[in-house]
C-alpha cells in the first residue's frame, strides 16, 4: 500500500511540475566556423534555453586560418553552462548531448599528455594550396585517373568512376595534414614514438569531454576529410599510403548515433552521456528531414553547400559533386552528393564593407 502511495505521489508531483520539467533534457551543440551554439531541448523538442559565442579565427600568415583549441574548449564549456542556466534546470537533468561540428578542421595532439601540437587548422586554410596543385597535376594522379577509367569501362564499378574523377582540394584534411606532417618536427617525432593523435573538431571535443578515455569520430565527419573511402566505409589505404599518413593516427569510425561514453564528472559535476557526433552539413540535412532519395537542401553560412540524398549508395558525379556519408544509424546508411562554394560568408562581408549590401538583408 505504501508503494502505491509513493507512486501516486510521484505522479502528482510530475503533473504539477512546470511543463517540460517532468522528463530529462537533451543538449544540442553546434560548433561552427563563426559561432558556437548550445540549445537545451525538452522531450517535445522545444528549446528551453540557449547560448552562443563567436568563434574567433586566427590569421598568422596570408592564407592561413586557425582556431585556438584552448579558447574553443572554454567557449564550448561556457555555452553549455549558460544554456542550462537559461533553461532554469540543473545539470543532473541532462540525459544526453549531441555535437555537430564544422568539417575538415583538424588538430594533432600528444596521446599521453593531451597537449596539442598546433592550433586547429581550419577547413578554410590555404597553406597546402601548392601541394594540392602539385598533386593534381602530377603524373601519378594522371596515371591513377587513366587506370581507373579503364577499370570502370570494364567493370562499371562506381568506385572506379569515383577514383577516376578524384582530385585533392584545400578543403579536404588530406593535404593540409600532409603539410603538417612534413613541416612540424614535433609531430614527426610523436609519430615515430607512436604518440600522436589526429582528430577533427568532434574527435578532439570527445577526447576533452572524456578526459582522454574516448578516441573516435563518426562516418559523416570521416567522409569529409578526403581520407575516407565511402564505398568501403573505412579509411582509404590508398590515399593514406600515397600521402604517407599512418593509419594509426586516425580515430576509429563509429555510427553517428552511438554511445560515445560520458562527460567526465569533474567538468559539469555529473556524467552526461555523449550520444551523437555529426558533421554540420549532414546535421542540417537530417534536421531538414531530407530522408528520401532525391531530397535536396541548400545552406548558406560561411560557405554554400548543396547536398542531395542519394540513398544507400555513394554517387560520384562527373559534374563535380562529391560522395559523402550523411549518417549511419544502426544498419541504415544514408549517402549524399555534395557541391559547395567556400567563400559565401567572406563575399557577403566584403559586399557589406563596400556598402553594396545592407545588413537588413542578412538573416
Amino acid at each position: 500500500m505504501s508503494e502505491l502511495s509513493t507512486v501516486a505521489e510521484q505522479e502528482r508531483q510530475e503533473q504539477s511540475a512546470p511543463d517540460g520539467r517532468r522528463a530529462g533534457f537533451v543538449l544540442g551543440l553546434d560548433v561552427g566556423s563563426s559561432v558556437i551554439r548550445c540549445h537545451v531541448y525538452d522531450r517535445a523538442a522545444r528549446i528551453c534555453g540557449s547560448s552562443a559565442q563567436k568563434v574567433e579565427s586566427l590569421y598568422p600568415q596570408t592564407g592561413w586560418v586557425e582556431i585556438d583549441p584552448d579558447v574553443l574548449w572554454l567557449q564550448f564549456v561556457a555555452v553549455i553552462k549558460e544554456s542550462v542556466k537559461a533553461a532554469g534546470i540543473e545539470m543532473n537533468q541532462i540525459v544526453g548531448l549531441g555535437i555537430s561540428t564544422q568539417r575538415g578542421t583538424f588538430l594533432t595532439w600528444d596521446k599521453k599528455t593531451g597537449k596539442h601540437f598546433h592550433n586547429f587548422i581550419s577547413w578554410q586554410d590555404l597553406r597546402a594550396v601548392e601541394l594540392v596543385k602539385s598533386w593534381n597535376s602530377s603524373l601519378l594522379m594522371k596515371l591513377i585517373h587513366s587506370s581507373c577509367r579503364v577499370l570502370h569501362f570494364f567493370t562499371r564499378s562506381k568506385r572506379f568512376l569515383a577514383a577516376s574523377l578524384f582530385t585533392f582540394t584545400t578543403q579536404h584534411v588530406s593535404l593540409r595534414l600532409a603539410w603538417i606532417l612534413q613541416n612540424l618536427t614535433e609531430v614527426q617525432k610523436a609519430i615515430q614514438e607512436e604518440n600522436c593523435c589526429f582528430g577533427t573538431v568532434d574527435t578532439w571535443l570527445l577526447h576533452k569531454l572524456t578526459k582522454g578515455s574516448e578516441f573516435a569520430t563518426d562516418f559523416s565527419n570521416a567522409s569529409t576529410t578526403g581520407l575516407f573511402d565511402p564505398y568501403e566505409m573505412c579509411w582509404s589505404k590508398l590515399i593514406t599510403s600515397l600521402l604517407s599518413i599512418p593509419l594509426s593516427l586516425l580515430p576509429p569510425v563509429r555510427d553517428t548515433s552511438h554511445n560515445y561514453g560520458s562527460v567526465d564528472e569533474e567538468i559539469f559535476g555529473v556524467p552526461i552521456p555523449i550520444v551523437a557526433l555529426v558533421a554540420d552539413q549532414q546535421s542540417a540535412m537530417f534536421g531538414e528531414c531530407c530522408f528520401q532519395t532525391g531530397d535536396v537542401k541548400l545552406t548558406m553560412g560561411s560557405g554554400t553547400f548543396l547536398d542531395i540524398n542519394t540513398g544507400n549508395n555513394p554517387h560520384q558525379s562527373v559534374g563535380g559533386f562529391y560522395p559523402l556519408i550523411g549518417w549511419k544509424i544502426g544498419q541504415e546508411v544514408v549517402c549524399l552528393a555534395e557541391g559547395n562554394a567556400g567563400d559565401t560568408g567572406t563575399a557577403i562581408q566584403w559586399a557589406q564593407k563596400l556598402g553594396k549590401l545592407s545588413s537588413k538583408w542578412i538573416l
